[in-house]
This record gives C-alpha cells, structure tokens and sequence, in this order.
C-alpha cells in the first residue's frame, strides 16, 4: 500500500503534551501523522490505539481519537476529516475484531454507561478514559456539523459519574448489575494492584481523570473549598507523581477552583525538583516525548489540560522570555517580569496590552499572535485569577449552585 506510516505513537501517553505540542512546533506533520492513522484504517479497518508498526493492544482506550479531533479544533488540515470522524466513532461504537481490543468492554459501556468490572480488568480506568475519548469526538461532531451524534457523545462525556463512588469521594469498580465492589477492591486496574498505598495512589489520580469536566469532580467533592482540599492533601501526601501519565494535568486543576496560585506553586515546584539539565535530567520514562513535552509546556507558563478543548491553563513560565515562532508566520510571547526561582506567583496579566484576569487562554490566542505579559512576586495575589465564573466555559457541569 502506498503512503505514510508512523510507528510507535504510544498515544495513551502522548495524546495529553506531546501532540498538542506538535501542532505548534511541527503542524504539517501533525497532518501527516493523521494521515498515516487513515492509511491504517484503510487498511486494517481500525485506527490503531498504539501502531508498532502493526496493531497492538498495549494500555487501553482509543486516544487516537483524542490526537485527531484535537488537531482538527486547532485548525489542522491536510487529511480526510469525514474519514477521520467515521474512524474515531467506530472505535467509540464497535468491538474490537481479529485480536485487536479497541476499546475492551465497548457494548456494556454504551448500554450501562460504564465499564462492568465482571469480565474486564481495566473497568473503572477504561470508563474514565472512554467518557473523555467521547467528548473529544463530541467536539469534532460538533465542528462537522453532526449535531445527534454531538449530544450523544456529550451525554457520554458525563459517564465517567458512574464510577465515583459517593461514599468514598473517590472511583470504584462496579458490576454489571449495578452493585459496588469492596472499597478496597483492586480490580479497577492491573494497575492499582499491589500495596494498600499503591490502590490508594491510583485511586486518588485517577479520580482526577476527568479533564473534560473539572467542574462536576468539584460538584462530587462538595464544591470549590472540598476540591482544593482534597488536591492540597493530594499533593501533600506524595500522591502525585509526574513521572507517569495518569493525572499530569491535576497540578493545573487548582485554576479550577478559584486557587490559580496554587498551580503556579506546583508547577515551579515541580519543574525545579524533578527536572535537570545532563544525564538523568528526567524523572521517569520519556515515554515517546510526553514527559518532556510536559516540562516544555510547564517552562513556557501554559498547558492543555483537556486536549480537544482548545484552552490552556496559565501556571506562569520558567524562563524570563518565551517566543514561539509559529508555522503562520506570526510569533506568540510569553513575558514573565520580575520572575526567579522565588518570585512564582503571578501578580497581574495583560493579553496582547489589555488587563487578562482568567487563568486561560485560547488556542486561537497563539494563533493570532501576540503578547501574554506576566508580573511575578514571590507572595500569592489571591484575588488574580481567582474567579471561578471565568472557568465556566471549560468544564460540561455548571456549579452545583446554581
């Protein structure tokens, strides 16, 4: 067969940095590498989940459908986008066939609205990541003008509730009949087996995993207060660890819930410690460029919480100047004033020369060109930032007052 191939695009780890870096740093071959998805869709019916080069079933879920709507809401052209939007609702609609999973559990998951624990090892990770994959698409249907299936999916976005368990405040296995498992039941991941610790890391990082909705994880805790309590305590008791995939996004969660200067603290705090220049310099497996995507985005001061939304969260840069020179021809600059290892917080901001008070942006903000000029100081100015109406937008729930 003629046309392109990438291997080894261990899209499990890379949908969350490392694609969205790439529509900045390499857009054409953003295009390219799509379109070597739809050659192996052409070819094997499936858009592979991880090419190496052939189908492999290694982690679970379909987060090529996360890399392709994405680039395609970010304005990425250059491949077939009927064919790209058939490929992606497949995978959130058909099993999988010839030893290829796609996404194991598919037909329990439509009919119950989540991932069963009888019969499938992954349930609760594979709910939490399906509801995401399906807002993803969702975003994609709705730019394609496919207005039932982008209500569909939507309603499917949300299925991730199904699994958070209201007397625990945390994920839990469930049965196809509708029953909990044990608390301390590992069977919501060959992941989480082991010690009581390492259930418990997993289960406190993958009740974060809803980057689609922040807002409903703050609804579930019992509003703004509960959540900066439960990432402080997170955070905290070592919980968290950056070197792995599950929740890299949850540092830029406090944005959320009206404590943005607690993101700028984590942020700088973990760039600094986890991260060097020389041998050894990482933290953990690169894992095909997602950690290092990581920390770039990190030093430039921003980062796509929830690919498929074109927004990023504002954590303030490591660097003094940050200049992207786009593919458009246009530059975006991130300016931090008065900025040092002690002065991490971000005192005021202004977009392009106006006062900016949200901790976000727009993909359509670097686009355009520009400037985000940021003054530091080494105390937190709480008010900046701080209002949550302004992150409304960015989640599916509203406040659970209103």
């Amino acid at each position: 067969y003629p046309g392109v191939m990438y291997s080894d695009l261990s899209m499990w780890d890379t949908f969350r940095a490392e694609h969205p870096l790439l529509i900045f740093l390499e857009p054409e071959k953003v295009s390219e590498m799509i379109r070597g998805l739809l050659n192996a869709y052409d070819q094997g019916g499936w858009i592979p989940k991880f090419p190496s080069p052939g189908y492999s079933n290694v982690m679970f879920a379909t987060h090529g459908d996360s890399v392709i709507a994405d680039a395609y809401i970010k304005g990425i052209r250059g491949f077939d986008a009927d064919k790209a939007y058939e490929g992606i609702l497949k995978d959130a609609s058909v099993p999988g066939d010839r030893g290829y999973e796609a996404r194991n559990g598919i037909l329990d998951y439509v009919r119950l609205g989540y991932v069963p624990a009888n019969g499938n090892s992954e349930s609760v990770a594979s709910t939490l990541e399906y509801a995401y994959d399906d807002f993803c698409i969702a975003q994609m249907a709705k730019a394609l003008g496919r207005n039932d299936d982008y209500g569909m999916l939507m309603k499917r976005a949300l299925n991730y509730e199904n699994v958070f368990d209201p007397e625990t405040k945390l994920i839990r296995m469930k049965n196809s009949s509708g029953a909990w498992g044990r608390p301390d039941d590992q069977n919501i991941s060959v992941w989480a087996r082991g010690t009581e610790r390492d259930l418990k890391v997993y289960k406190w990082n993958y009740t974060l995993f809803v980057p689609q909705d922040p807002q409903g994880i703050m609804n579930f805790l019992g509003g703004a207060g509960k959540f900066v309590e439960f990432l402080d305590n997170f955070f905290g008791e070592n919980l968290y660890y950056v070197g792995d995939e599950f929740s890299m996004h949850s540092p830029y969660l406090y944005n959320f819930a009206g404590a943005p200067w607690k993101t700028q603290k984590q942020v700088r705090g973990l760039l600094d410690y986890y991260f060097a220049a020389g041998p050894g310099g990482q933290c953990g497996n690169d894992d095909a460029g997602q950690l290092s995507a990581w920390y770039v985005f990190g030093a430039m001061g921003f980062y796509p919480v929830s690919p498929g939304l074109p927004a990023y969260q504002i954590s303030g840069p490591v660097f003094d100047k940050v200049t992207m020179h786009l593919a458009n021809g246009k530059t975006f600059v991130v300016e931090a004033r008065n900025n040092s290892k002690t002065n991490v917080y971000i005192q005021s901001a202004s977009l392009n020369g106006i006062s900016w008070s949200k901790p976000w942006f727009e993909h359509k903000d670097i686009m355009a060109g520009g400037k985000l000029e940021l003054t530091m100081g080494p105390e937190p100015n709480k008010a900046w930032g701080s209002d949550m109406k302004a992150m409304t937008p960015l989640s599916i729930s509203k406040p659970s007052d209103e």
